[in-house]
């Protein structure tokens, strides 16, 4: 069990400038609350004292997310500097011909690290203690599987945190769903936690032994009522991995 303690915070699926273009009241007050809800997950990083912020992909709805709208997010990060933020991309924001990843200069943040290598790549904080890994989605990837290279865990002393964007297999009903994640995959990949996005609600899928959670968008797309929620995370070396859904708004204190 690593023994230096880590908090991080996790989200997903912002879904930022969402319908972009729509001038339907009903978008432009949901692309004003997406915001809103980003903003607050940032608090919410700040206020319990996070080490990093993980976001699972999906960080804008698509392609067409508007210059403002990438600036808008690289200040927010750099915001909450030095605190860590890593991120992969997702199905709405795949890499590709004319992808937000190509048209906007994203490496200018220090504290901001995109994992995008469509093979997967590690990035490591070592400060922290925390290894993070994550694959970049293509668009021309029809066979992408979001934990396909996950790695063995590279030591024992170093919290390992892999981050997925994808549909976990539940039963062969789900065969003809796209970015599939099998629970094997999981339960026997040795890391410490799957930080998962795609799926706007919240979910524990954990298999054990293995820590897996869909955090959740905290302002979905799909639905008018909603509570506003992250996954705050703490790992120790007494207690191991404890995760809990926190609504957006409320303080944490740290344990």
């Amino acid at each position: 069990m690593p023994q230096r303690p880590l908090r991080f915070v996790h989200t997903s699926d912002l879904h930022l400038d969402a319908y972009v273009g729509v001038d339907d009241p009903i978008w432009v007050d949901r692309r004003a609350q997406i915001r809103v809800g980003f903003e607050a997950v940032l608090s919410l990083t700040q206020e319990a004292k996070a080490d990093a912020l993980l976001i699972a992909g999906d960080i804008f709805d698509s392609n067409r997310a508007q210059a403002e709208t990438v600036e808008w997010f690289l200040d927010r990060c750099a915001a909450i500097a030095p605190t860590a933020v890593v991120a992969i991309n997702g199905n709405h924001d795949a890499l590709g011909y004319g992808s937000v990843y190509t048209r906007h200069d994203l490496a200018g943040v220090e504290n901001l690290t995109f994992l995008l290598e469509e093979e997967g790549e590690t990035f490591t904080l070592p400060d922290l203690g925390l290894v993070c890994w994550g694959r970049g989605f293509h668009e021309s990837d029809l066979d992408f599987r979001p934990l396909d290279g996950l790695p063995a865990r590279e030591d024992s002393a170093s919290w390992h945190v892999a981050l997925a964007h994808g549909h976990l297999v539940r039963g062969p009903g789900d065969a003809h769903r796209s970015m599939l994640i099998e629970p094997s995959q999981i339960d026997r990949s040795g890391w410490d936690y799957v930080a998962l996005g795609h799926w706007e609600h919240h979910a524990d899928v954990a298999s054990e032994p293995v820590v897996a959670v869909y955090s959740g968008a905290p302002v979905p797309l799909a639905r008018r009522e909603f509570e506003m929620a992250a996954i705050v995370v703490d790992c120790g070396p007494e207690t191991g991995v404890r995760w809990a859904r926190v609504p957006l708004g409320s303080s944490v204190g740290r344990r």
